[in-house]
């Protein structure tokens, strides 16, 4: 087996880190873009507050995160992964009525809890309907994971740093550059929409940017959350994020972007602040909201792994480990990420 990973942004990185655990032979090419997974904020949130309902697959995805992300850290030397609890201000009664009943609900002990009078909300957050705990595992420190793993890589001469020639591409005799491979998996993150094999499947490219600003006031050993979040960076800023525009390929960072975040910003917290970076990326969003894994239905050598979105560092790990096992124990895919869901539409088969 000898896997060629096109992209090497987060899922590409999670793969090359799974395949490596394997002992599987592979190379990475990546073309220094990967937007999303470079800006991304990176935070592990296991609940949908919309609903208040625990994230999909989250009983599934948090542990084997919890023990992935930090196996990476030793092996490649470097910390990333830094632990944050996440204080939820609720927006209006009826969200914590639903809080109030999940605290009572043995399914949600692993993921809130009410405050208690030793740890009072901070006098600058805007709070009138209250607050409660999340248990997160933390956040992801997007520049510092990718730099990182992607340098890792290099060093070990598993990473090339140039972009994909579809014309030096032999899909049916499984050579790229005239060198063989068993498998093509193709992680381009919103690049795949000019992939020329898999631009059928229904991506909904969203264009999310963040701002880092600065305040002496706010706590370094919380994330806040309600319409945006506010998360302490390692160097002492803070991350506002983040905000979504549809169907943009456009990555630069917007004046109108920058004065939504300071206006939800202004709705959660009463301190001012200085902005000094702006960043915007385009994640590979999808239509269903379910990662896109598997196979070409033409093509036997050609895969894709891509579509994590917006909880892609939550999503990545666990779905790696499932796609090696697809490829080596034959072991089904998930059906709701598997791309078979859009055969029929596509090419009229199941």
């Amino acid at each position: 087996m000898k896997v060629l990973i096109i992209g090497g942004g987060l899922s590409g990185i999670c793969l090359g880190h799974t395949f490596l655990n394997k002992g599987v032979d592979f190379k990475i090419l990546d073309a220094g873009i990967n937007h999303s997974s470079k800006i991304a904020a990176g935070m592990i949130n296991p609940m949908v507050f919309r609903k208040m309902v625990k994230t999909w697959k989250g009983d599934e995805l948090i542990p084997f995160l919890n023990a992935f992300y930090p196996s990476i850290e030793e092996k490649i030397g470097a910390k990333f992964f830094f632990p944050r609890k996440i204080r939820r201000v609720f927006s209006t009664q009826d969200e914590l009525d639903k809080w109030n009943q999940r605290l009572n609900d043995k399914d949600y002990e692993d993921y809130i809890y009410a405050f208690d009078d030793s740890d009072p909300t901070p006098e600058y957050a805007i709070n009138e309907f209250g607050s409660g705990w999340v248990k997160s595992p933390g956040y992801i420190d997007a520049k510092i994971f990718v730099r990182e793993n992607q340098r890792y890589f290099i060093n070990k001469g598993k990473m090339i740093t140039e972009s994909f020639d579809f014309g030096k591409f032999d899909s049916d005799n499984k050579t790229y550059k005239d060198e063989k491979y068993t498998h093509f998996i193709f992680s381009e993150g919103y690049k795949a929409v000019e992939n020329p094999y898999f631009k059928y499947l229904p991506f909904v490219l969203t264009k999310g940017e963040v701002l880092s600003i600065k305040n002496d006031e706010l706590r370094k050993d919380e994330i806040l959350n309600r319409k945006c979040f506010v998360l302490p960076a390692q160097d002492g800023s803070f991350k506002i994020g983040s905000t979504f525009e549809w169907n943009t390929t456009d990555a630069s960072p917007s004046e109108g972007a920058k004065e939504q975040l300071l206006e939800q910003y202004g709705l959660l917290v009463r301190s001012p602040v200085s902005v000094i970076d702006q960043e915007a990326g385009i994640r590979p969003t999808v239509a269903d909201r379910r990662p896109l894994i598997g196979i070409h239905p033409e093509k036997e050598s050609v895969y894709i792994f891509n579509g994590m979105g917006t909880k892609g560092y939550m999503l990545a790990p666990y779905f790696a480990n499932e796609l090696y096992h697809y490829l080596v124990n034959d072991t089904p895919l998930n059906t709701e990420v598997d791309i078979k869901r859009f055969y029929r539409k596509h090419y009229n088969k199941a």
